[in-house]
């Protein structure tokens, strides 16, 4: 799924005039968000439930530059669900000549936020989580 689109901006950028190393993992970042409200558990349930996904692990390949004002999409999925944890990959894609310019797997922990600890992912987010995979899997 499309979980971001945006244009670089020069403050996204390094003193070598391409996008900074920070503005990709921002964008992951934001990206995950985007995906966590698409199976319900938007900023409203998060602050009810106390509950979110949190980065563990990221790794990440930069395929091409990106300048101030490149355009890109970033497209989404769900690899794996386990008890605790997911994976995600996502896929940045330039949006003027269609090329894929970085992608990056994260791993994200279900977590409570107040005990700050790991908790199982309960299982009505679990099916919406699956689904994703399952569009994902469908599509290739």
């Amino acid at each position: 799924m499309e979980t971001l689109r945006r244009p670089v901006g020069p403050r996204d950028c390094d003193i070598l005039g391409h996008m900074n190393v920070a503005a990709y993992i921002e964008a992951v970042s934001d990206a995950m968000f985007a995906l966590q409200t698409a199976v319900g558990l938007d900023r409203k349930t998060m602050d009810s439930t106390c509950r979110s996904f949190v980065a563990a692990h990221i790794a990440a390949d930069y395929k091409a530059e990106m300048l101030a004002g490149d355009v890109f999409t970033l497209h989404s999925h769900v690899q794996h669900l386990g008890t605790k944890s997911a994976r995600f990959a996502h896929r940045m894609i330039r949006m003027s000549d269609g090329a894929t310019v970085f992608e990056a797997e994260n791993t994200s922990v279900f977590f409570d936020l107040e005990a700050r600890r790991a908790v199982a992912i309960p299982d009505d987010l679990r099916h919406a989580l699956d689904r994703l995979r399952e569009e994902r899997t469908d599509e290739t």
